[in-house]
């Protein structure tokens, strides 16, 4: 392969700020703006056990020309984040930073490796497949404006206040389908969140934990019931929660897809998931 001067340097070597600005310069032209600042780059270190250490910069001479993120929780890891500034795409350098991505996730002993793109991002898609991932699931992200809840909500019944860390409790038991890296427990357990159920709050039948994102939307941080009737039940008193709200990554075979979009949401986006095995 000819030199093209291009080096692979761990993330912890730079500050937060230039690994803020590599991650927003890879990200450019991207369908979804994705600019990232030092705070927020520590955010996500703090929820999402986002490693510094095993992720990757790409540097031609002093100027990064790419990224790739790495989050370890145990044996699984999540790409966080991966991406190419745009004078650099189409040239090679994906493949080859997927390669070193992989070798990073296997030094450390890794077992699966995780990832969400895009649907309709063929060319990203082509190179995951090409390093071996395949798809999982679909991963849909759905919105409600303020004025989108159906009709009849006033109707249905109020949901009940309590503390998420008690709802938490209830976390396994009510997540037949496994939640996407940013919605599990790790992640919830670090965020300050609003804690709302149905059913009662010593054994709820299902429960809603909102947050409030720096770009004003609630978030459903995290959704949980063990059927689509009590996730209705719950998407039913959410109606009785004024506001606009976002719901980002929702199993699309989860019990939570049909009910959302039956009570107001709707599809704004659609990931694929993708695994390795390692």
């Amino acid at each position: 392969m000819k030199d093209d001067g291009v080096r692979f340097i761990s993330a912890a070597t730079v500050s937060l700020e230039a690994y803020a600005a590599a991650f927003t310069s890879a990200f450019e032209g991207y369908p979804v703006q994705i600019a990232f600042t030092a705070p927020m780059l520590a955010r996500r270190v703090r929820f999402e056990q986002h490693d510094l250490e095993s992720s990757l910069i790409a540097l031609e001479g002093d100027e990064a020309v790419g990224i790739a993120g790495l989050a370890i929780r145990g044996e699984r890891g999540w790409v966080s984040g991966f991406g190419v500034v745009p004078a650099w795409r189409r040239r090679g350098l994906g493949r080859r930073l997927m390669s070193e991505l992989l070798e990073r996730a296997r030094g450390y002993k890794l077992r699966r490796l995780q990832l969400e793109v895009l649907a309709g991002n063929d060319a990203a898609q082509r190179l995951y497949e090409g390093a071996g991932m395949r798809v999982t699931r679909d991963l849909l992200v759905l919105e409600r404006a303020a004025d989108d809840a159906p009709p009849d909500a006033r109707r249905a019944p109020a949901p009940e206040e309590s503390p998420a860390e008690e709802l938490l409790r209830h976390y396994w038991r009510l997540h037949p389908e496994p939640p996407t890296w940013q919605r599990e427990l790790p992640s919830l357990l670090a965020a300050e969140l609003r804690g709302l159920c149905v059913g009662g709050r010593r054994r709820p039948r299902a429960y809603a934990l909102l947050g409030h994102g720096r770009d004003g939307n609630t978030y459903l941080s995290d959704l949980a019931a063990a059927d689509a009737e009590d996730a209705a039940a719950m998407c039913a008193a959410l109606g009785r929660v004024d506001g606009p709200m976002r719901v980002i990554n929702e199993p699309a075979r989860g019990p939570y897809a049909a009910p959302l979009l039956e009570h107001g949401f709707r599809e704004t986006m659609r990931q694929h998931e993708m695994t390795l095995e390692l």
